[in-house]
């Protein structure tokens, strides 16, 4: 074991070690929406969830990425190759990084070939909250929540200040710079934010061996842009529209036609849309959502002899319609959606379109010392028809302070367009249109202690995903790889985490250990921990304000061999120290810095058989920030 503290003791401390505060009434909680798609405070709610509010997302640091901030999340991992810039994916206890949903404004914005969404594309600068729901949300979300939910909130006209301005630099050219205008004109909320950031990054790959390796710099540029207006005339009024777009280069090492050539991807997404929330009667609000989500990659030189440039775009129509409706008990929900997938690619494939319908149907709620959530989906897909999902979970407090939960739920994937119509590529392979979805099924249990600032949880879950789809090789040597519904993979374990303030003093600790393994192999799942965790420690002095972040990932397995799937490269485990700063001048000035991997421990996220890639080694970035409220 690699931590620098045993996951079962950490458990009891963090159960029985609680300092005595006055107690939180429950109507003073956050309220959050990932867990049951109505707005709801997050303690009678029975998954297991955590807001990220803007102040943390500050502290992250503008030179951090999505990823880098959700590893400080209980339950999450994460794997990049190389510095920041690179791909990043996101497992949620242990699940595969396509098992996990990501909304923007509530919508998708995914890749349908890949299967899952670009989160380095979304930089931090542009995001007001962040709701992570862990466990099995299909019956809420459909397709891909068999890990869980990740609801991203881009900064609203009503959060942004009339005037925002930061401007940074640190290690490796790392540059970043935002700027933000927002306001009211009469009873139109508005916001308008620009970012820019760069850095020339590291060589991506390490190793002089690797037929890919070129020792030069692999860094990136990217520019976003959000605007956001709202008409509000009163509380139960909401009709307005929304634009975000990230456009950037990213450039990487491989091995054809040459190690030196001039590899580059360029990435954009958008998500852009429209709504309307009404309220049509005494308990009745009605919200209708329309937009349009798009992933935008082209990578040159082309992997493919002939090729100029390797083009793949995803587009997704999407459309919703929700009611949410106070009942004698509780709380109703009835939605209809409807989505349409669109790719278009330098590759010819034999399925560019597919469509879900989709009807859901929720009621959760509290009564006395009990709180309840029940869910119930079904997807219609035009590719492999119909797919129903459900979620059951029951809580009860057993004191003020005191409450337990427990939860159910099924959840499944759809097979990505490349599972199921990749052309048939000589020496490569060939998509299988017969492919059924991923289905997965979840259990989990909690219990969860909050009184004044003091807050701490331990839960355990057991996740069981079937029908897992992988590549095979369809007659052996031939090189040639189909994909079929095979694989099973089953993860069993628990994450705690404790937090409290005191005195000025913020402390956040969280562990989680589990057991993610491939239940056809044998084999632990790739790039996943059996124990990780981290702790941090914040003070606030007046105009003053500091950290520390502690953090340990024990041992994880990479580059499973493509025949037998058993791993054949050991990741060692890893701890890593950060510290920022802040002070805080006069008239809206404030000064900040931040130093990751502070002690520059050298240590991997991800590996393949013939490639070691780098990560970062110890990072300085400082810059000024101008506030107007």
């Amino acid at each position: 074991m690699y931590l620098p503290f045993k996951p079962a003791a950490l458990a009891v401390l963090l159960v029985s070690a609680f300092p005595v505060h006055a107690e939180k009434a429950p109507d003073e909680a956050a309220i959050i929406v990932v867990a049951t798609r109505l707005p709801t405070r997050i303690n009678t709610v029975t998954a297991d969830v955590t807001l990220i509010e803007r102040e943390q997302i500050e502290q992250a640091g503008p030179a951090s990425s999505l990823g880098d901030l959700l590893t400080r999340i209980p339950g999450i991992e994460m794997s990049r190759q190389g510095s920041r810039g690179t791909p990043e994916g996101i497992f949620i206890r242990g699940a595969n990084a396509g098992h996990t949903l990501i909304l923007l404004d509530g919508q998708r914005i995914g890749s349908a070939t890949l299967g899952q969404t670009a989160i380095e594309s979304i930089p931090l600068s542009q995001i007001e909250r962040i709701e992570i729901l862990r466990g099995p949300a299909s019956a809420l979300y459909g397709s891909d929540a068999i890990g869980g939910v990740i609801r991203v909130t881009t900064r609203a006209g009503s959060e942004t200040p009339r005037l925002d301005a930061r401007l940074g630099a640190g290690s490796r050219g790392a540059q970043e710079a935002s700027l933000a205008h927002g306001g009211r004109i009469g009873e139109i909320d508005y916001a308008l934010r620009l970012g820019d950031s760069s850095a020339r990054g590291v060589n991506a790959i390490t190793n002089s061996a690797s037929a890919a390796h070129n020792a030069d710099k692999d860094g990136f540029w990217r520019r976003d842009v959000n605007l956001s207006a709202a008409w509000r005339p009163d509380a139960a009024t909401d009709i307005g529209g929304h634009w975000f777009e990230s456009d950037g280069v990213n450039r990487f090492d491989a091995s054809w036609p040459t190690a030196t050539a001039d590899w580059k991807t360029r990435h954009r997404i958008t998500s852009h849309g429209a709504h309307a929330r009404l309220r049509l009667a005494k308990g009745w609000t009605s919200e209708v959502r329309a937009g349009r989500g798009e992933d935008d990659s082209v990578t040159t030189p082309s992997s493919n002899a002939g090729q100029a440039k390797d083009s793949f775009r995803t587009r997704q129509d999407q459309f919703v319609w929700q009611n949410d409706v106070k009942l004698p008990i509780g709380q109703g929900l009835a939605a209809l959606e409807t989505r349409r997938e669109e790719v278009a690619s330098t590759n010819a494939y034999t399925g560019t379109r597919r469509s879900t319908n989709s009807l859901v149907l929720g009621w959760s709620g509290s009564f006395d010392a009990h709180f309840w959530q029940l869910g119930l989906r079904r997807d219609n897909n035009s590719q492999f028809g119909g797919k129903t999902t459900e979620t059951l979970g029951y809580g009860y407090r057993l004191t003020p302070a005191w409450r337990l939960s427990a939860s159910a739920g099924t959840s499944f994937k759809a097979p990505t367009f490349n599972d199921l119509y990749f052309p048939n590529t000589p020496g490569s392979g060939v998509g299988n249109a017969s492919l059924q979805p991923e289905s997965g099924r979840s259990q989990e249990g909690a219990i969860h202690f909050e009184q004044g600032t003091t807050s701490a949880s331990l839960t355990g879950f057991r996740n069981t995903i079937r029908n897992l789809i992988q590549w095979e090789e369809t007659a052996p040597g031939s090189w040639f790889y189909t994909p079929r519904n095979v694989g099973e993979a089953r993860i069993v374990g628990w994450t705690a985490a404790y937090a409290t303030r005191l005195s000025g003093w913020t402390l956040d600790a969280h562990v989680t250990a589990q057991n993610p393994k491939d239940m056809t192999t044998g084999e632990y799942l790739t790039r996943r921990a059996k124990q990780f965790g981290s702790v941090a420690l914040d003070r606030d002095f007046g105009q003053w304000s500091g950290g520390v972040e502690m953090s340990a990932t024990g041992p994880r397995y990479d580059a499973p061999d493509f025949t037998t799937r058993k791993n054949t490269k050991k990741l060692g485990g890893y701890s890593l120290v950060n510290l920022r700063g802040e002070y805080r001048i006069d008239h809206g000035w404030s000064l900040f810095a931040r130093v990751d991997n502070l002690f520059n421990k050298r240590y991997e996220l991800a590996r393949s058989s013939t490639t070691d890639y780098a990560s970062l080694a110890t990072t300085l970035f400082a810059g000024v920030r101008f506030v107007l409220k």
